[in-house]
């Protein structure tokens, strides 16, 4: 960095996702150049634990969130379905957005939040941050770099129980748009994305949707192809059998350890409620504020998986290990170590270099949500009419190697 200028972060939702965001986002409340000055939600117990927590402004509106003028970058981790209606709020008020995922519930919205950034002169990141891992940008770029010939195919599966944690009721309409493709989806099209060089050139995918009390869908196969030759195939459960980790030496998201039992655990707590207005209640109680709400946890000893991925190159074959990377040559195999930090794994730490600094963000900016969008958004209409979709909104990566006047959608 070359300075310490101050940002300041105001959070935009206190729920589960401000929750997760407060505890577990390294440098959102401890980093030496951010501070937390502000939140706003509905929930009068979440502003009273912000203000006794960070001491910062505390608001019952977004709008008043973003008129303050002790806020530089809004962390948006509302319902999915006010996004693109808050990004946009945000880019008209003079502020930088951090956006949680999905970008937008359509790609109609997803083109007024960039039009609304790129007009207002701000930068937005989305966060699909279990993408920045270390071992997932050293692939992307000795893939980008050449060092193994041209990629062939990248393959990711994710098996959890992410279908079977305690929801909301609001979680399981789908109309609401919080199902697996566009809550889970974009960090694993990100991950393809990054590592294949960023340009889609059509999807074909299957989804279910096979729990009638959890109507959403919960699992997906999409058969990505690239305009330069390159594929990738990904699947993603979230129907909580089958732990990945058990392939990711037990570990999995944000470098925890994972036992085989985990998965069963979360199936037995759903059928353990007496009622589905219990599930509703223990869910509440995780929102910021609630007594289910975390600490702050430790940073993370080793690597974090999302799944399992593997990349395959003309001549070599990658893939990540719980120290880094795993290289197997034409004529070696040996193990890369990256250091845990080794990269700006978080939203904030890539937002604060950009902003600080007063450069492009280098990770997730607008354009590159909307192309993985599309791509969550290709997945879910595949899977509805049985054929592949052709894309048009792709941008390449890294963008600082093909110049921003080349970072923009085809077509």
């Amino acid at each position: 960095m070359t300075n310490q200028r101050i940002m300041r972060i105001g959070v935009a939702g206190l729920g589960a996702g401000g929750a997760n965001a407060l505890s577990e986002v390294p440098g959102l409340g401890s980093h030496p150049s951010i501070r937390l000055t502000a939140a706003a939600d509905l929930r009068q117990v979440a502003l009273d634990r912000f203000a006794s927590e960070f001491g910062g402004e505390t608001f019952t509106s977004i709008e008043g969130l973003c008129a303050s003028p002790n806020v530089d970058v809004l962390y948006i981790v509302t319902p999915s379905i006010l996004h693109a209606e808050h990004a946009i709020l945000a880019a008209e008020h003079q502020k930088h957005v951090i956006l949680d995922k999905p970008m937008a519930l359509t790609l109609a919205d997803a083109d007024r939040v960039v039009e609304a950034v790129e007009r207002n002169g701000v930068k937005l990141m989305v966060g699909h941050s279990q993408s920045l891992d270390a071992g997932i940008i050293r692939m992307a770029e000795m893939v980008s770099g050449g060092e193994l010939g041209r990629p062939i195919t990248i393959h990711s599966s994710f098996f959890s129980d992410w279908l079977y944690r305690p929801r909301s009721a609001e979680e399981l309409e789908p109309a609401n748009g919080d199902n697996l493709v566009l809550r889970q989806g974009p960090v694993q099209v990100d991950i393809a994305r990054l590592i294949g060089g960023g340009l889609v050139g059509s999807v074909r995918a299957a989804t279910s949707a096979i729990d009638p009390k959890r109507p959403i869908e919960g699992s997906y196969t999409a058969f990505l192809e690239f305009q330069y030759g390159a594929a990738a195939l990904l699947e993603y459960s979230g129907y909580g059998h089958f732990d990945s980790s058990e392939l990711t030496w037990g570990f999995g998201l944000g470098g925890r350890a994972r036992q085989p039992a985990d998965n069963l655990r979360s199936r037995q707590q759903i059928a353990g409620f007496a009622r589905v207005e219990d599930e509703h209640a223990h869910k509440d109680a995780t929102r910021y504020g609630g007594s289910r709400s975390r600490s702050r946890g430790r940073p993370p000893e080793r690597h974090q998986f999302f799944g399992f991925t593997l990349v395959s190159c003309e001549r070599g074959d990658l893939r990540q290990t719980p120290r880094g990377l795993m290289l197997y040559g034409d004529d070696e195999q040996r193990e890369i170590e990256l250091p845990v930090d080794l990269y700006p794994k978080t939203d904030v730490d890539t937002m604060y270099r950009a902003w600080a600094n007063d450069e492009p963000l280098r990770f997730h900016d607008a354009r590159w949500g909307r192309a993985t969008l599309e791509v969550c958004l290709a997945i879910l209409q595949s899977g509805r009419e049985h054929r592949e979709i052709a894309l048009s909104h792709q941008t390449p990566w890294p963008l600082e190697s093909q110049g921003r006047a080349q970072a923009s959608t085809r077509g």
